[in-house]
């Protein structure tokens, strides 16, 4: 099994190939601004892997699916996605892919749902989903057991940033649910939708800190504190203030 992660360019979230023995697929896409340069980093990193056989979404937005339709076209590689985005990605939905702040249109994307649970058998490893809505309602993240590694979309941005549930079709409580079920895998790395990936005793710490943030979110009935700044629309995190120490 190798993981091969391709940091995200401008708003893009980072893009995760995952490739056992007989197939590879890949974890998000990014947004359709740069598809070619995201098509050409690709081919340069799979030329001795298997064939990419899926495109898996962690959800809707479009920083995350934008270039889905593009790559899929390319790499002649279904996407899935959980069932509750397959109607947005099919209309054209500006408002719920949050496309309409990045002044873009989310390209028409033909999906196969991709329900909680699902797996696929890679080569000496699989991959699984694991609905995490919170964020959005379709988000999922993606386990591998073999390597204990957790792919969190933007479950969990970065270390140091937790994600909005401001957003359209976002929730508070299932985020909280959501980290709490992660934190149930006790996995040894997580990969996040950006920033570094978390490795060893730093998982626990980091997921414990988000899960806290989210029970004093819910104690404080959404209000975020007021020292923390607004996050500009194609933001998809808060950014504390103080900013997050993770030791």
């Amino acid at each position: 099994m190798e993981v091969i992660r391709l940091p995200g360019i401008h708003h893009d979230t980072s893009i995760s190939i995952i490739a056992g023995s007989e197939r590879s697929v890949l974890i998000d896409t990014g947004t359709s601004w740069h598809q070619v340069n995201v098509e050409e980093r690709i081919k340069s990193k799979i030329e001795f892997l298997p064939e990419i056989e899926a495109i898996l979404l962690t959800h809707r937005h479009y920083d995350t699916a934008g270039a889905a339709n593009y790559l899929s076209e390319k790499f002649q590689a279904p996407i899935l996605i959980h069932p509750a985005a397959s109607n947005s990605l099919m209309s054209n939905d500006q408002l719920t892919t949050w496309a309409s702040r990045y002044d873009s249109d989310m390209p028409i994307t033909e999906t196969i749902p991709l329900n909680d649970g699902w797996q696929m058998n890679l080569g000496g490893g699989s991959i699984k989903s694991i609905h995490t809505p919170g964020h959005t309602n379709c988000h999922n993240s993606f386990l591998i057991p073999e390597l204990s590694i957790v792919f969190t979309g933007d479950l969990i941005p970065a270390p140091e940033l937790p994600s909005r549930t401001d957003l359209p079709t976002g929730n508070i409580p299932q985020m909280l649910d959501s980290i709490e079920k992660i934190i149930s895998l006790n996995p040894e790395v997580i990969v996040p939708s950006r920033g570094q990936t978390i490795r060893g005793k730093n998982v626990q710490t980091v997921l414990k800190k988000h899960r806290d943030f989210f029970v004093s979110l819910i104690e404080n009935k959404g209000e975020i504190p007021v020292e923390w700044p607004k996050p500009v629309p194609t933001c998809m995190w808060w950014t504390p203030n103080p900013k997050w120490e993770i030791n």
